[in-house]
Parts: C-alpha cells; structure tokens; sequence
C-alpha cells in the first residue's frame, strides 16, 4: 500500500482562503449592507404589488328589507341571528323595535327599515314582530343590533364595482344587482343621536 503525500502547504492556503472568505461575509461593510437593504426592499415591493387586488375588495353580507337588497361589510358583523322573542320597550322610539336577551345581556335592536324610513316599514305601532333576523353590529365595546328581513349572501365586492349614490346618507355605494352598501357610521351616529343605546 502506497501512503499518499498530504500538500500541507495546499492545506494552510485552502483554509487561508475560507477563513478570508468567512470573515468578508460576516464583515458588515457599506457596499454590502445597501446591496441587503435594496434586496430586502425589491422583495417587500413586489410582495405589496402582489397583496394589492386582494386587500381592496370588500366582504359584505347582503341582507334584504323589503324589496330592497343592502350589504354591510362583514367585518362590521359582530354575529347573525334569528329574531326571536324580541320585547318592546314602553316609552322608546319607533325606530327600536325592542330588546333581545343574548346570553343574558339584553342588546337593543333598531327597526333598520324604519330607521332608512323605506316605504311599506312595518307599523310603528307594532314592535312586537318577531319576523326576520338581527345583524349584531359591536363599536367601541357597545353593542346593538340591525332588524333585517332577509339575509341572503356573503359576497365579495371590488373598489371597480362601486359606485357612489345620488343621494341617502347611509348609503356610501352601489353596486351592480341593486346592491346598496350600508354606512355603519351613519347608522350608528343616528341611532346615538335619537338617544339610542
């Protein structure tokens, strides 16, 4: 068996050169830290550029009063739920039509139709209807809920299909199929200012 000779002055130079090579890479030089920061910058651009369609769409739950179709975002939502065994408040306004209890708490709910004041609303006089469902809306720890006939969808609505309305001030857009985009700040700073919950 022949023993093979070991160039040790080839070994000293390799390591040599890996030593260099290991100490440019952890020596933080100008020239080296804007070429991360321009990679790093490159890559969060086109990371944005990329998110950009997603982030403006909208999610809205459409819901009906009378044969008018309305969505309000979904984010807005805090729950959905059957209208049931809703009590009239002696003394309220007509706009609320009354009180739920929800796991104990008691959360007023506002007539939506006769907030918008829609032509055909149910009879002021008549709180005590239990038809339909309740958007529980919940804003700066209060809560309280929207009467709404029907919920039909959840939909997604792109910043293109809006447009802005002629008129109504809880109305901030329309979109295609009679859709109309409820302002959940309207709604809300009306209701607070008819002495509402």
């Amino acid at each position: 068996m022949k023993r093979t000779r070991i160039d040790w002055d080839l070994v000293r130079s390799r390591l040599q050169s890996s030593e260099r090579a290991l100490e440019e890479a952890m020596t933080e030089s100008p020239a080296r830290i804007d070429a991360a920061y321009r990679l790093r910058a490159a890559r969060l651009a086109k990371r944005r550029v990329e998110q950009a369609p997603h982030a403006a769409t909208l999610t809205v739950l459409v819901f009906r009063l009378g044969l008018d179709r309305y969505a309000i975002e979904i984010k807005e939502v805090a729950e959905a739920l059957r209208l049931e065994r809703c009590a009239p408040v002696p003394g309220s306004l007509p706009l609320f039509a009354g009180v739920i209890n929800l796991r104990g708490e008691l959360r007023a709910v506002v007539d939506l139709a006769r907030l918008l004041a829609l032509p055909g609303g149910a009879d002021p006089g008549n709180k005590g209807d239990d038809s339909g469902f309740v958007l529980l809306l919940r804003r700066h720890g209060q809560e309280i809920g929207l009467k709404v006939d029907r919920i039909e969808d959840l939909r997604e609505i792109g910043p293109e299909d809006l447009s802005l309305p002629s008129q109504g001030k809880y109305v901030t857009g329309l979109a295609p199929g009679t859709l109309m985009l409820l302002s959940v700040d309207a709604v809300l700073a009306e209701v607070l200012s008819k002495g509402g919950v």
